[in-house]
């Protein structure tokens, strides 16, 4: 019986497609186009590094004496306080919450710290602060998850309380105390070292350390991330988020300590940007507005910069208007490069 001839089959490759698909198929991730990539994700990544060592040198340019012992003293110190309530807003920003309370709550402390100065001991006035914040802090985080009110609104709000029941307390005047050791935290010194700059480096230490290595940093990665697959998983979202609350309440409650000791007073219309600036000091570092991403050091990086252009125009003698289009153009720049980051990833 004759045999049908059988029409040539196209060739095909080694995964079942035709040689011709095969030979225009992509390169491969892991090939020579990706190094490019890997390379611009690398720069995207420092890129705030390389704007902290870009300032310093033209700080140390305009001010020959920027790197001197007590400058870069001055400069720390003067920060010390904002920079305590951005390791605090850090944890509140990567769980994917706000915290717009934490310049009441650091006034409030003020007042609270020279009023309880004045009728016990150092050692329990700071203890009785810290006690009022959590308050404040455990406020927040039940009115958020329990209730389920926006962060945004709901610190807004109670930032408003807090500042009220302040200047309340304090019948709208400064607190004076004349209790010795009341100004240790913020003029007293650790071996030679500003107490407050001890206290600021502990909070990197400490808050560097649980984001990076302990199971607790790990699930406020988590939350932010995606709270309902942190959910599922059978992490107990609400709780976290609340204790991010607590940490950036007793953050401003030091901070609070901090202004009280080197102002030697307490007022409740203290610290009014300070909420401002340590949302700026976070984003600069790079740590994403959307949750789920950042670290310490980044915000540590934040707080440098900031403190870098405030000492230059502070030398220089310069408008606070410019240092303030500076400051904004800077949050902008680097809102602008997470943002192009995420989509890179996306």
């Amino acid at each position: 019986m004759p045999q049908l001839e059988r029409a040539p089959e196209p060739p095909y490759g080694a995964v079942g497609r035709p040689a011709a698909a095969v030979a225009t198929a992509p390169a491969p991730a892991g090939g020579t186009r990706a190094v490019p990539a890997r390379a611009l994700d690398l720069v995207l990544r420092y890129a705030m590094v390389g704007v902290l060592v870009a300032l310093l040198i033209v700080a140390n340019a305009l001010s020959p004496g920027f790197f001197e012992i007590g400058n870069l003293r001055n400069i720390l110190t003067q920060n010390a306080a904002v920079g305590v309530v951005a390791i605090g807003m850090t944890f509140v920003i990567i769980a994917g919450g706000f915290d717009l309370s934490v310049s009441a709550v650091a006034a409030a402390g003020t007042v609270l710290f020279a009023s309880f100065a004045g009728h016990a001991s150092i050692p329990l006035a700071v203890l009785g602060v810290l006690a009022c914040a959590l308050v404040a802090g455990l406020f927040n985080g039940l009115v958020i998850t329990r209730l389920r009110v926006n962060p945004f609104v709901a610190t807004l709000g109670s930032s408003s309380i807090i500042a009220g029941l302040a200047l309340l307390y304090s019948h709208s005047q400064p607190i004076v105390p004349s209790k010795a050791g009341f100004d240790f935290l913020g003029t007293g010194t650790v071996a030679g070292v500003p107490t407050s700059i001890v206290v600021l480096a502990a909070g990197f230490a400490v808050g560097g350390v649980v984001l990076a290595k302990h199971v607790f940093g790990r699930a406020v990665f988590a939350v932010g991330g995606n709270a309902e697959a942190a959910r599922l998983s059978g992490m107990r979202v609400d709780t976290i988020r609340t204790i991010t609350y607590l940490i950036s309440a007793a953050c401003a409650a030091v901070a609070g300590l901090i202004i009280a000791s080197q102002t030697g007073v307490g007022q409740a219309d203290v610290a009014a940007n300070i909420t401002l600036d340590s949302i700026a000091i976070v984003i600069i570092g790079g740590t994403s507005l959307l949750g789920g991403e950042g670290a310490m050091w980044r915000t540590l990086v934040g707080l440098l910069i900031l403190a870098t252009i405030n000492n230059v125009f502070d030398s220089l003698a310069l408008d606070t208007a410019a240092q303030s289009v500076v400051k904004g153009s800077i949050v902008i720049v680097a809102v602008t490069l997470d943002a192009f980051t995420r989509s890179r990833q996306r």
